[in-house]
């Protein structure tokens, strides 16, 4: 078996996706079975290594989808394609890429989405008749019985933290955040906003970096490398995602795998993964926040006095806060294993070249 697996370009943005295939290659080159990863900008993919490819496997139906859907037209290959969610939730109402997005999606001979959910918009607003195959992602384990000192990572002592992920662009609301948040500081003096400087949409980023002065209990910080993501969420209090729009969020799984509680938007992605321990007491895995549909596209209202009235509790509550976190640590270390996700993979692949 020889997989070509396509990316979009890019350094900056794109995390979810390159994660995933990097987390599938290095399972993958562990069996009898050849990868390569390749960039959409990559103009001979085929030309780099000896041999022709069995499938070619494109992450992001919109960035990879037309590079990787031309390459296997012209080699006559099967595609497969993973859909992350903002290729769907946004790239939909998209007038330019919403007929690049049915073209792929139509060739493709199976298309990949990480909970039922998405499969069924997809289909809903395409039209399309491709076998969509539901495979949950996997999260790679973290040891456990190990802490890095909290002054690794710039904080101290006393500080309560909030942190933030998922890049600076406009899906992801960061600002919403930063003004909701303000108005717990009177009460809670200690809380720090920590955002992770990864500038998806760099006029975006410039917005929140404007937030930032007169506002000291906001840290902008480096994204620390991918191995050290987990021992830096276990310093969290709490771990909040406040988007219009989510697909597949990996950071929001691992903070969950670390037993942080999560507050989230009650948006497709999010409500896919946590289970509401407001509605189901006792039962829940996490804390969302009412949103409604906004007036145009994918966008969300958010109801700003829901999320800090949660928020408040979570803060005045930590037992019960850290009893819910520790219920989804252990959800996820069940659920989503990365050898699940690794060998339904194999039977996509299996199925398609037999």
């Amino acid at each position: 078996m020889n997989i070509y697996f396509g990316v979009p370009s890019g350094d900056t943005g794109n995390i979810e996706e390159k994660e995933i295939s990097k987390r599938l290659i290095g399972s993958l080159t562990t069996l009898p079975c050849h990868t390569r990863e390749f960039t959409t900008d990559d103009p001979y993919p085929f030309d780099a290594i000896k041999g022709t490819p069995s499938l070619i496997h494109a992450f992001h139906a919109a960035k990879a989808g037309m590079p990787c859907h031309k390459l296997a037209e012209k080699a006559r290959l099967p595609l497969v394609v993973t859909c992350t969610g903002l290729d769907a939730y946004i790239d939909m109402y998209n007038s330019v890429l919403r007929p690049q997005l049915q073209e792929v999606l139509e060739f493709a001979r199976k298309v990949i989405v990480p909970y039922p959910q998405m499969g069924k918009f997809i289909k809903s607003r395409l039209m399309i008749n491709t076998e969509i195959e539901v495979i949950a992602p996997g999260i790679a384990p973290f040891n456990s019985e190990f802490d890095f000192p909290r002054e690794h990572f710039g904080f101290s002592k006393g500080e309560r933290l909030i942190i933030l992920e998922g890049g600076l662009l406009p899906a992801k609301n960061v600002i919403f955040a930063i003004h909701y948040l303000e108005k717990l500081i009177p009460d809670y003096p200690e809380l720090r906003l920590i955002i992770f400087k990864t500038p998806f949409d760099t006029d975006y980023q410039k917005q929140v970096v404007a937030e930032i002065p007169g506002r000291p209990w906001i840290r902008l910080i480096d994204r620390p490398e991918d191995g050290l993501l987990p021992f830096l969420y276990r310093q969290a209090e709490v771990f909040i995602n406040v988007s219009h729009a989510e697909g597949y969020n990996p950071f929001l799984l691992s903070a969950m795998q670390t037993g942080r509680p999560v507050l989230a938007a009650d948006v497709y992605g999010n409500h896919a993964f946590i289970k509401n321990e407001e509605t189901f007491q006792g039962l829940g895995n996490g804390w969302l926040y009412f949103t409604s549909p906004g007036p145009g596209s994918f966008a969300r209202i958010h109801d700003g006095e829901d999320f800090t009235n949660k928020l408040r509790f979570l803060l005045d509550n930590p037992g019960q806060a850290s009893e819910v976190g520790q219920r989804a640590a252990r959800i996820v270390a069940q659920s989503y294993t990365a050898e699940k996700e690794l060998y339904l993979h194999l039977q996509v692949y299996k199925a398609l070249l037999r």
